[in-house]
């Protein structure tokens, strides 16, 4: 192996960061966490879970999708996510979401639905089956539907766990669904702005330094991410690894391909956004047109009553300034036919 990614000196892994793969790319994040030495996986989960305080402590799993390819050849870009199985059959998707952040929650909710219906055989009992846990790395926000009780929400939530529970009683319902959400764009923007790890909703460090390095292209100071390997086994386990497996010539070629499969879908979701958002500009400039033009022909028709309804008042006044006139006409008549008519 050449020194381009990695000079080794007596207890110290001096990486190049910048020619590492970027572990936002689902191919990447997958390669290391499938793999790798298990321990990362489990270091990671363990981290997120201590980062919520759910006594859950992982001492092994099953990675049960290990293959790289993806699913399908639909239009839609696959995810490659990563299903593992716990020794007592909790199941964990983990998935990394660099697009398609509007349907985000439909699909998790949607994942979690089909993982759990799978785990359930013919004949089986629902009684005493394990949890299945979406675990989804993000980058912008998952919006909430609403407030609970003016729970006063944080927007800028950098790990947001949810379960299914009673929204009035505030108690967790079943603990058959976890969802976490990890917005890895707010970490980045944190950590850049305090100048440490220290921050936000991340009071687990392990969970924090874990992020530090899957983020580690965006963060500024790069100290932050040489102590989170410095000081962490696994952390430095993991950044040795990655660097290997970047240096492999077919990996970095199927990992530039995913790249570039990203940016060309996220390029057309971007251009479909487009045009879908001027359409409805145009079709709202076409109907704001419209409703003017049909205020302009209210207005129209209103005016052209008030005309016709002065010309109508005109009409009877003239009709009876005729009749008075016709009538004081007749009188008249009848006077002079009364003086004759003495005379």
């Amino acid at each position: 192996m050449n020194n381009t990614y990695i000079k080794q000196d007596s207890w110290l892994l001096e990486i190049d960061y910048s020619q590492l793969m970027d572990l936002r790319v689902d191919f990447a994040f997958k390669l290391l966490f499938t793999k790798g030495n298990p321990r990362l996986l489990i270091s990671l989960l363990n981290a997120i879970f201590a980062n919520k305080k759910i006594p859950r402590v992982i001492k092994s799993l099953t990675i049960k999708n290990p293959y790289l390819e993806k699913e399908s050849c639909e239009d839609k870009l696959s995810v490659l996510d990563i299903r593992a199985e716990l020794d007592d059959g909790t199941t964990i998707l983990i998935e990394m979401h660099m697009y398609g952040l509007g349907e985000l929650k439909a699909k998790t909710i949607r994942s979690w639905a089909r993982a759990y219906g799978e785990e359930l055989e013919v004949g089986d009992s629902y009684i005493g089956q394990q949890p299945t846990i979406i675990i989804a790395f993000t980058y912008g926000k998952v919006e909430a539907v609403r407030e609970i009780n003016n729970s006063n929400m944080d927007k800028d939530k950098i790990h947001r766990f949810c379960m299914i529970m009673d929204c009035e009683d505030l108690i967790v319902f079943t603990d058959a669904m976890e969802l976490h959400y990890i917005d890895m764009k707010a970490f980045v923007k944190a950590v850049n702005e305090a100048g440490s790890i220290n921050i936000g909703d991340t009071e687990e460090m392990m969970f924090a330094k874990w992020l530090s390095i899957i983020t580690q292209k965006e963060i500024n100071d790069k100290k932050i991410v040489e102590d989170a390997c410095k000081d962490e086994e696994e952390i430095r386990m993991a950044v040795s690894t990655l660097a290997r497996q970047s240096e492999d010539k077919i990996t970095r070629q199927a990992y530039q391909r995913r790249q570039d499969e990203i940016y060309f879908y996220n390029k057309n979701m971007f251009e479909r956004d487009e045009y879908k958002r001027k359409a409805e500009q145009e079709q709202r400039r076409a109907n704001q047109e419209q409703l003017r033009a049909n205020q302009e022909q209210r207005r129209a028709e209103q005016e052209q009553r008030r005309a016709e309804q002065e010309q109508l008042r005109a009409e009877q006044e003239q009709l009876r300034a005729e009749i008075a006139e016709a009538e004081n006409e007749r009188l008249r008549r009848e006077i002079e036919e009364l003086r004759v008519y003495k005379k």
